[in-house]
């Protein structure tokens, strides 16, 4: 009876699917969305570029493997970021990211639904929660757009040096804007803590000295917060025993 029910709800999301992308497909929106784009964006226009790539790579993927939908994309979407400014590896690893988080993205977030077909949780719920947990992967393409040290080894001539901070101040930025948008590192985080920490993740992304010593600055203000508010709540217990 369950196996039933499931077939029928994984069956109304293929039908839908297959509506859209037949759309998509058989309408040549993809291509005249590509062309539109091309006409839009011109040399350092680089992020209004992504930005509409981001949107063509995320419905050109739906409902299609992550290598397929990349080749589909790529086609279109990698000339108008080179055009734009971008590098080839940062542009097609632009892509790749986009095409491949479409499975996660509602409405047609094929992995989203499978998982919560398995953990018998309701599909749009289970979708939103993934877009909220990946959205560390929505945002970190733009950086290492403009910014292509952070793909390792893809910049000539960068040290290093230079190489390894840029990873480790990603590396940060990442920790730190995942606990802000989940609300906790030690303990619960109040709303200007949760600010706090996703205004430094992002700065630490950018790999520039003065964004990285300001997110550094402003995550350590919400840790030594947050370990004087454990410190004090641990001699409060032990007080009361």
């Amino acid at each position: 009876m369950e196996g039933a029910r499931s077939a029928i709800t994984v069956g109304m999301s293929c039908a839908i699917i297959g509506v859209i992308i037949g759309t998509v497909s058989l309408t040549g929106l993809g291509l005249s969305f590509g062309y539109l784009v091309l006409r839009v964006v011109g040399n350092g226009q680089l992020y209004l570029g992504g930005l509409m790539v981001m949107l063509m790579s995320t419905i050109l993927g739906m409902g299609v493997p992550g290598v397929a939908a990349y080749v589909i994309v790529s086609t279109v979407s990698v000339p108008v970021l080179i055009q734009g400014g971008a590098i080839p590896m940062a542009a097609h690893m632009f892509c790749l990211i986009y095409a491949c988080l479409s499975n996660i993205t509602p409405p047609v977030a094929m992995s989203s639904y499978v998982a919560s077909g398995i953990a018998d949780s309701d599909m749009t719920k289970s979708s939103l929660i993934a877009v909220k947990l990946g959205l560390t992967g929505f945002i970190l393409p733009f950086f290492f757009l403009g910014n292509p040290i952070l793909l390792l080894g893809t910049v000539e001539g960068a040290s290093i040096l230079l190489t390894l901070r840029a990873a480790l101040t990603s590396s940060l930025g990442v920790i730190v804007l995942a606990a802000g948008l989940e609300g906790y590192l030690f303990s619960r985080l109040k709303i200007v803590g949760r600010i706090l920490l996703v205004g430094a993740g992002l700065l630490f992304i950018e790999p520039r000295l003065a964004t990285d010593l300001l997110g550094l600055a402003l995550a350590l203000v919400v840790v030594v917060a947050q370990l004087m508010k454990r410190s004090s709540s641990n001699t409060h217990t032990r007080s009361q025993i």
